[in-house]
């Protein structure tokens, strides 16, 4: 018997894109699979479209909630999900027709607990152009970690059974970088099959996000939530990997992502709200840990003056 696919797609005011979502959805050539759709508080018309398509199609599901985000968004749809395998697809990107025949034959033929593929960008003139890293199959965490391939959440099947077994979920609240470190903890627990193919479209808007002024308060949580991941791999028992160099591993990568957050902070005039982070406890312990020595030349020149704290060397590396 073939089993159900549970799709989890949160939705905020997507009104123009939704219905070639769910589209691409109906012209699976798998058709096991229930579309969960989670609308997060829109003020568009979106709840209306996904209402007339739910009419036309039972397997096709709208949950109305207030805006909380897209975290918020993601859990309420696995808590509501029944199916033995779970994927998410945001309600403005789509796949491909043969996107979960593709990963489930993977997924079953090699029995493994999750598969990932590729995905292309989709441009608002109808421009699509393929974007992959290089495809690695088994334990891929330090992979992922070193950013050596790169997992897409809309681009991923995996057994339901191991989000329920460890409870994981999307950090709410969390404003950058919450699908990466849903993505890092589950990587570290079971072993992957890449699918080598660009089966998910991934669609490019333009507008303000783009012209709009760089926030670091923002992008904080990026850190944020490689940190909480980290503590999470840590706290397993993780047999496939040596401990004592994945610890490493994991805070030189935390580290590398501090500093690169504060020299940009620098870079954009906030040299006084890098003093301060620098400054703290926490955020000073992790900054030790920082390896120059595998940094290029460039990385190790920024890094330095990003510690010496001289604001005439960041004035003078600023355009570097």
């Amino acid at each position: 018997m073939k089993k159900l696919v549970s799709i989890v797609i949160p939705a905020y005011n997507v009104g123009t894109e939704i219905e070639e979502c769910l589209r691409s959805i109906q012209q699976q050539t798998y058709l096991e699979w229930e579309a969960l759709v989670v609308n997060d508080g829109s003020k568009d018309n979106t709840a209306a479209i996904v209402e007339k398509l739910a009419a036309e199609d039972s397997r096709i599901r709208l949950i109305n909630q207030s805006n909380a985000g897209v975290s918020s968004a993601r859990n309420t749809g696995i808590k509501e999900a029944v199916g033995g395998y779970l994927a998410f697809l945001d309600g403005d990107d789509m796949w491909e027709p043969d996107f979960l025949d593709e990963m489930i034959t993977a997924k079953e033929q090699d029995d493994v607990a999750m598969v990932y593929c590729g995905y292309s960008h989709l441009y608002a003139g109808g421009m699509k152009r393929k974007f992959t890293y290089p495809y690695v199959s088994g334990h891929i965490l330090l992979d992922v970690i070193n950013k050596k391939t790169q997992v897409h959440i809309g681009a991923i099947l995996v057994d339901k059974s191991i989000i329920d077994s460890y409870n994981l979920h999307f950090t709410e609240g969390c404003l950058v970088a919450q699908d990466q470190e849903f993505i890092k903890n589950l990587v570290s627990l079971v072993k992957v099959k890449a699918v080598p193919k660009e089966l998910m479209i991934y669609r490019i808007r333009t507008g303000s996000a783009i012209r709009a002024k760089w926030n670091w308060q923002k992008h904080i949580h990026g850190v944020y939530a490689f940190r909480r991941s980290a503590k999470f791999i840590l706290e397993q028992e993780l047999g496939h990997y040596n401990k004592t160099q994945l610890a490493y591993d994991l805070a030189a990568r935390e580290a590398f992502n501090l500093y690169k957050l504060i020299w940009r902070m620098i870079k954009n005039g906030y040299e006084k709200e890098a003093i301060e982070l620098m400054d703290d406890q926490e955020n000073m312990l992790t900054m030790e840990k920082l390896d120059v020595t595998r940094l290029k030349f460039s990385h190790r020149l920024k890094c330095r003056a990003v510690k010496s704290k001289n604001k005439f060397l960041w004035w003078l590396l600023r355009y570097v």
